[in-house]
């Protein structure tokens, strides 16, 4: 559970499962599963990776690791390379909290390293610090939604 308050951000987390491309150019709106994590050097193991899937919507995220839900906002930044999220819990493990990322999303494939401590923005896609977690999502390859969220 050192993980929860990492990975339920987010960590990020649609309408539908592809990106809403009328609203969001990002292509980071729909359902997000986690499939590898790096928090701090240290890879999380397979069985938490399982239980954390992320919902992105046009500025509101949602995230379920197991049985805890964390809710809030994003905003995006596309004019700095990378792209910027500056992240900020409602309701959850982060509530109140901001969290800072870089992204990239390439395909079906999105990369996010969030700064923990809402520093400063990441500069590469890499964990080496406790404050940073580096995520890598997919796109669920059910065709069945995760979850159903207040932002549907």
């Amino acid at each position: 559970m050192k993980y929860v308050a990492g990975l339920v951000i987010v960590a990020i987390a649609s309408v539908a499962w592809c990106a809403d491309t009328k609203k969001d150019d990002t292509g980071l709106n729909g359902f997000w599963v986690l499939s590898s994590g790096v928090k701090g050097g240290e890879a999380m193991p397979a069985d938490a990776l399982k239980k954390i899937i992320l919902q992105l919507k046009d500025g509101k995220y949602h995230a379920k690791v197991g049985d805890a839900t964390d809710i809030g906002t994003y905003t995006v930044d596309t004019s700095k390379t990378p792209k910027t999220l500056t992240l900020t819990g409602t309701s959850g493990p982060n509530k109140g909290k901001t969290m800072l990322a870089i992204f990239e999303v390439d395909g079906k494939a999105l990369k996010v390293c969030y700064d923990l401590s809402g520093k400063a923005f990441p500069t590469s896609f890499e964990s080496k610090t406790p404050e940073s977690f580096f995520a890598t999502y997919e796109r669920p390859k059910a065709k069945k939604r995760p979850f159903k969220t207040n932002a549907d």
